[in-house]
């Protein structure tokens, strides 16, 4: 732990707060030295300069010129840093250039506004307004709308209740000169936020973990035990019910047993007390559990259905090799949508549904969106997947369906390479390990990012030991950081509306508290996860997962500073529940 003292700068006279920006190396540093894109006082390299043989400009009118002048006051009052991105020299410039141009109308497109959800409240006049906190001078950017401007944002009693390009005046600042400050980050498929991973978690920007593959619990016992004062998190929290943990644990059935219509009918009943208690999705692993009928997914799916929560699925199948293909999965899932009115959400279709196939994958999600199904889905940035070496993936002819040797097996943790008398020997063995498998396409990586309709989810939370696959620590970094800065595969709009606003579409429809995630509006939560996007990147690897990420500055859940240039803190712990309305 780092001492309060040297987290927060010194307090001034008048008893207000700031906290630095970091400098350009990453470390803390003094908020009034940053990098000038432009000579003092605003302008830009070569103003006042005109190119021989250009005409003149015709004269502004008053409404113009008024615009103009504001934007030049916009530009004194903010600092302007020009970072430059390493990936094809694409340069973010992060100043008063975007106010003025959008006060001048340039490029004939209308600005983005500052937009409210529904039924929030006024915004408190900002003159004379002192807000709990205030996020200054960062690049504001939320997808939903669009809005993308250096501004400032106000904070109350945990909600947005202010966006605003004026000045600001909080009890605490934060200085994001320099920074993007994004609605906070969505894991859909997570897991339990257990003590150790979560920390990663907001480390990797993420302020909701949510355990859509399924808990391995009862509702009313999960939101016992993570609400209670030793447990809480320091992220929001909530899951789905688990056809495969419930109709194991509790039903007693074998992976390959198919349950009776009694059996179903109990599934039915006690999905029933879990969504009322609180979980928002019903999960299906028909991969790890082959003896789920249709029949039994289907009783589920129309549970959800009445609930208005999505059925999240891990498909049955995972290659092109049939039988027993890609495109069987995605009609199965399909059918369901198709007969129930059920949204349906396929995980992590870059290993399950899609490898190998991904560009006739999508196109048959999208037809089927076409058709009016609610269907969507989710990835995660890495060319390998991992599982445990007893689980039903590695059945008889698993090398041939995933196009993969021994010698592409890696184990997690350690980074032993598997031979076929090490795989045969931990098969025999008690202990089930963790098993990156080098079997996604790169090419199904990027075609998955550039989807509309694809959303991140890392599929992993890191526990004690760090055998875990690095996306449990590093899935959203990596994203935003290599797809969007490095490799130029998304702009970094589309990247960030896959990891908040979609994501909270899939699940507000049943769980009210969504409404009020993954955007930076007047009324929304106060998540808030802000970055450098010239230095944001994923560390962990396969041999060392337990690794942070690098370049997310601050992470705020519902207002509080869960984490700072100092890092995470973890006696602050303001997670709530996303319970199903």
């Amino acid at each position: 732990m780092t001492p309060r003292s040297r987290r927060w700068s010194s307090r001034s006279r008048d008893g207000r707060t700031t906290i630095p920006t970091a400098t350009a190396g990453g470390d803390e540093g003094d908020p009034h030295e940053v990098a000038m894109s432009g000579p003092p006082g605003g302008g830009f390299p070569g103003a006042g300069s005109r190119p021989p043989g250009r005409p003149s400009r015709p004269p502004l009118d008053a409404a113009s010129r008024q615009a103009r002048e504001e934007a030049r006051r916009q530009m004194r009052r903010t600092y302007m840093t020009r970072r430059a991105f390493v990936g094809g020299g694409l340069v973010a410039l992060f100043g008063g250039l975007a106010a003025a141009v959008g006060a001048f109308g340039g490029g004939g497109k209308k600005r983005p506004q500052v937009q409210s959800i529904p039924g929030a409240t006024t915004t408190p006049t900002e003159v004379g307004h002192v807000f709990e906190t205030v996020v200054q001078g960062g690049r504001v950017m939320d997808p939903e709308s669009g809005y993308n401007v250096i501004a400032n944002v106000g904070i109350d009693a945990g909600t947005i209740v202010a966006v605003s390009e004026s000045t600001l005046t909080g009890a605490t600042t934060i200085d994001a000169t320099g920074l993007v400050v994004s609605p906070g980050w969505i894991d859909i498929l997570s897991y339990e936020p257990n003590s150790y991973g979560i920390w990663y978690k907001v480390a990797d920007g993420v302020t909701t973990n949510l355990g859509l593959h399924g808990l391995q619990a009862r509702a009313a016992d999960f939101f016992l035990r993570w609400g209670s004062e030793e447990e809480r998190p320091p992220t929001n929290y909530g899951g789905a019910f688990s056809d495969p943990w419930t109709r194991s644990q509790v039903l007693g059935l074998g992976v390959d047993d198919p349950a009776s219509a009694s059996q179903i009918a109990e599934l039915v009943r006690l999905c029933e007390e879990d969504l009322a208690a609180g979980y928002i999705a019903v999960d299906f692993e028909p991969e790890y559990t082959p003896g789920v009928s249709f029949d039994e997914i289907k009783a589920l799916a129309e549970v959800a259905k009445a609930h208005n929560v999505p059925c999240t699925f891990h498909g049955r199948y995972s290659d092109d090799v049939a039988p027993g293909t890609n495109a069987e999965t995605l009609d199965e899932i399909i059918r369901v949508g198709q007969e129930t009115g059920a949204r349906v959400h396929i995980e992590h279709i870059v290993s399950t549904g899609g490898t190998f196939t991904m560009a006739e994958s999508l196109g048959k999600v999208q037809v089927a969106r076409d058709a009016g199904v609610e269907v969507t889905a989710c990835m995660y940035p890495y060319d390998f997947w991992a599982t445990y070496l007893l689980s039903a993936r590695f059945n008889d002819g698993w090398q041939e369906r995933f196009h993969i040797t021994y010698e592409d097996l890696v184990v997690v943790g350690t980074g032993e390479r598997l031979t076929a008398s090490s795989f045969a020997s931990y098969q025999a063995s008690e202990d089930n390990i963790l098993t990156a498998a080098y079997a996604i396409p790169e090419t199904d990586v990027r075609l998955c990012l550039q989807s509309d309709f694809v959303m991140l989810g890392s599929d992993a939370i890191l526990e004690p030991g760090n055998r875990n696959h690095p996306r449990s620590t590093g899935c959203f970094s990596r994203a935003i950081g290599r797809y969007t800065r490095e490799l130029e595969v998304i702009d970094l709009m589309s990247a960030l509306a896959k990891a908040t606003i979609l994501p909270a579409r899939l699940t507000d429809a049943g769980a009210p508290a969504m409404r009020k995630k993954g955007r930076v509006q007047i009324g929304a939560d106060a998540d808030l996860t802000i970055f450098d996007a010239a230095t944001l990147a994923d560390r962990s690897t396969v041999e060392q997962p337990g690794v942070e990420s690098e370049g997310v500055r601050y992470v705020l859940v519902a207002g509080q500073v869960v984490r700072d240039l100092s890092g995470n803190h973890q006696e602050v712990r303001p997670g709530a529940p996303i319970l199903k309305g």
